[in-house]
């Protein structure tokens, strides 16, 4: 589920860093909640859609591990530098 998993994440940060683009006039002192919230619900994506799936076979694998965090990883540090960016020109 390597490509599913890139995907899905992908999708929920472009979401993500929507929300906090179009709410950083109006909601300034709460784009900081949003972010967190916005991680808060990938890892409930994990648990509910890719989870159950590693863990059928009674174990998760490194490879499984890897498949969902390094995405997750790597689509957090793209939100941090645009959020940070974004929050510095306001």
């Amino acid at each position: 589920m390597i490509v599913e998993s890139y995907l899905v994440n992908s999708l929920l940060a472009i979401s993500i860093f929507i929300l906090l683009f179009f709410s950083r006039n109006k909601f300034k002192t709460q784009l900081g909640f949003f972010f967190l919230g916005g991680s808060m619900l990938k890892f409930l994506f994990f648990f509910i859609i890719f989870n159950p799936v590693y863990k059928a076979d009674g174990e998760i694998q490194a490879v499984e591990f890897a498949a969902f965090f390094i995405p997750y990883f790597l689509s957090l540090a793209l939100e941090t530098i645009f959020a940070a960016r974004m929050l510095n020109n306001l």
